[in-house]
């Protein structure tokens, strides 16, 4: 670079800093313009603006890719009460920050009235903020487990303010979906949803959601690690690993869905997934997308739930291979054991190495008996 060169760029910057200066010292607020990629849509009809490519904060959160994620304009961030210190973590994060620029959904793990206004209060505390956007019951697969006290003790967090939106996430929305629609109340879902299961087991679900005007948040839409290294020759060097890129865009492809909530590790992960907002789906992503589809065919559980009440030791063989893809496959192992510990004594006093055969049969080729050995050994 030249001398000139570089004397205009000092002058550049110089002038750049005097004017953010300035901006600060009159008290006028000079928004940046958003980073070139930034997409919003509206989540259902919770009037809510929300990023393409969300934040699930899980067990573990990384504070400097939290940091730049709020640095980028990613505004929508998914935490729990269950996830260990992760409020806490964030709470740090986005203090200064302004608080209406900041989605921020979290969830109770209770079912009774008063068990969920307490966590409700519970997290506005630890997350240092008066509300919440987002308040989700946690993990709901059947209706059975959302009881008419738990829909109040949600409707009452809403009336007072303090959670704007109620929802629930799942992981089988097609045994949800009609109770939702009847019972009217739920604003947002947070759902499953990625290559290997939309289309087949998901899409319909979804669908009705969003002609309801309920917000659909996807979760579980990476299912390989970015480094996953992609083995078929129809896919050179040059796209291996990104996997992730590819299985985000696919999604964002759904109008229905709002937005994603992928558990990020790394500033690079985090800022490869950004891309998805702006780059279109193409040939190549699905290229990519068959091919590790095709990879972890044998060990990818894609939560049809056809193998319910086969396991004659009563092992909730969906639920297990799902918390084992929370390591294998999102590189989460916090997330996977702590699932896994939340099963009763009896089920995890369980082997499957004990079986002769497995009498589970898997329609999508998961080798489940291996699996499930895989998942005692590493978890238990």
């Amino acid at each position: 670079m030249s001398l000139d060169q570089s004397r205009r760029r000092f002058l550049q910057n110089g002038l750049a800093l005097t004017a953010a200066g300035l901006a600060a010292c009159s008290g006028k607020d000079t928004p940046a313009p958003p980073p070139p990629g930034l997409a919003y849509r509206t989540l259902g009809k919770t009037g809510l603006r929300v990023t393409g490519v969300g934040y699930g904060i899980g067990f573990a959160p990384v504070p400097e890719v939290v940091t730049r994620a709020l640095d980028l304009g990613i505004n929508y961030y998914d935490t729990a009460r269950a996830y260990g210190d992760s409020e806490k973590i964030f709470s740090g994060l986005i203090r200064g920050r302004p608080r209406d620029g900041i989605i921020i959904a979290t969830k109770s793990s209770n079912s009774t009235r008063d068990a969920i206004v307490r966590d409700l209060e519970t997290s506005l505390r630890t997350l240092g903020t008066d509300y919440v956007d987002i308040l989700h019951l946690h993990g709901r697969d059947d209706p059975e487990q959302i009881p008419d006290e738990a829909v109040q003790g949600l409707q009452e967090c809403k009336q007072s303010g303090k959670a704007r939106c109620i929802g629930f996430s799942c992981h089988d929305p097609n045994n949800m979906v009609d109770f939702v629609l009847e019972k009217g109340v739920f604003d947002v879902v947070q759902t499953t949803y990625s290559f290997p299961i939309g289309a087949t087991y998901r899409n319909r679900a979804i669908q009705k959601f969003h002609e309801a005007g309920i917000g659909v948040v996807a979760m579980k839409v990476v299912v390989a690690l970015s480094g996953f290294n992609l083995k078929s020759v129809d896919n050179p060097p040059a796209t291996r690993g990104l996997g992730p890129l590819a299985g985000i865009k696919w999604v964002l492809q759904n109008p229905a869905v709002g937005t994603t909530v992928p558990f990020m590790r790394t500033v690079g992960e985090l800022e490869m997934n950004f891309r998805a907002m702006a780059e279109p789906y193409t040939p190549d992503d699905e290229k990519i997308l068959f091919s590790m589809n095709e990879q972890i065919r044998s060990d990818y559980c894609r939560m049809c739930y056809s193998c319910r009440g086969q396991c004659p030791r009563g092992v909730p063989v969906t639920d297990v291979l799902r918390f084992l893809a929370y390591s294998d496959f999102g590189g989460n192992y916090h997330q996977a054991q702590a699932n896994y510990r939340g099963l009763g004594a009896d089920i995890r006093q369980v082997r499957c190495s004990d079986c002769a055969a497995c009498t589970v049969r898997c329609p999508n080729g998961v080798h489940v008996q291996q699996r499930l050995i895989r998942a005692q050994n590493l978890l238990a």
